[in-house]
């Protein structure tokens, strides 16, 4: 199942620019944890986070705090062994799940199980003979239906409109989660970057997993497979497989900011650009957000170090 493993050294940098000197600001990161198809070797954060705390979904996220200074830079070095996946879809795959994992059958925010999508749902699987193929029937579904459209103004599948599907990455797989969930297949977002190593980029993206018994949770990414010449070659790239290399800094939808934000920080920036930031949580951490007293300027870039 797991092949072609490779090493990589990635390094992200945020800057901040305080522009007036008593401002103050608040930063959480996602670290990227060990799991089948990733195992991070070395991670080195610099300034050092003021602590760093697990959500109920096993993400660790680190905490800074700064006040009064004219700029900050926080720097990610990351040495992780990345692997891709291939699932053998002839043989029969166990989907049955403990109650550890019930959680991801649930109805949540962003995943919402409208009455108009459990009506889709069942309507495009019924004819299915399991589980395994009530899965490919909602991936096919998606990756022909959907158009990609970014930034998106409304997130979240209960705001989509089912007859004309558009979004983006997350979209795409928060739809994907939600149809799977609502027929009791335990699902989840991810969150973090594809890495084309010989043409040097590391992309932003959001895909899917879907957990079988005996390899744990699976990657399923429509919107890859909605970019090929057709289904059936989209299929075989990203249903139940990871044809790149990836490095999941988030798991999960919903994730708590802990201390939450103080009332009167800014949630602009994030705004603006369609992610839905509260004052105890954020949609997805991909890999920070950040909450100021006053405004800031900010950039951030991720690279592939030889």
């Amino acid at each position: 199942m797991i092949y072609d493993s490779k090493k990589f050294n990635i390094r992200y940098k945020a800057f901040f620019d305080f522009l007036k000197l008593n401002n103050e600001i608040r930063i959480w990161i996602a670290k990227p944890m060990d799991n089948s198809y990733q195992k991070i070797n070395k991670f080195l954060v610099s300034p050092k986070p003021k602590f760093s705390y697990k959500d109920d979904q096993g993400n660790e996220i680190l905490y800074f705090e700064f006040k009064n200074l004219k700029k900050i830079d926080i720097q990610m070095n990351i040495i992780a062994i990345l692997s891709k996946i291939k699932i053998d879809l002839n043989k029969k795959h166990d989907l049955s799940f403990d109650k550890s994992l019930s959680r991801y059958i649930k109805s949540e925010r962003f995943l919402e199980h409208t009455s108009a999508i459990k009506k889709l749902t069942l309507e495009i699987t019924k004819n299915d003979k399991n589980n395994l193929e009530k899965i490919n029937t909602i991936f096919n579904f998606i990756a022909k239906k959907f158009k990609y459209c970014y930034p998106v103004k409304n997130r979240g599948v209960k705001n989509l409109n089912l007859k004309k599907l558009k979004g983006d990455c997350g979209e795409y797989s928060g739809l994907f989660v939600t149809m799977c969930r609502i027929l009791k297949i335990p699902t989840r977002n991810a969150s973090g970057f594809t890495i084309f190593p010989k043409q040097k980029n590391i992309n932003e993206h959001g895909w899917a997993s879907v957990y079988l018994k005996n390899y744990g949770w699976v990657d399923v990414d429509p919107q890859y497979a909605s970019l090929e010449k057709n289904i059936n070659i989209g299929a075989k790239k990203y249903f139940l497989r990871r044809s790149e290399y990836r490095i999941a800094f988030i798991n999960g939808f919903n994730i708590s900011l802990k201390p939450s934000i103080p009332k009167g920080f800014l949630l602009d920036y994030w705004n603006k650009i369609g992610l839905p930031l509260e004052n105890d949580s954020v949609q997805t951490l991909q890999p920070l957000i950040f909450s100021s007293k006053n405004k800031i300027r900010f950039k951030e870039n991720i690279e592939i170090i030889k």
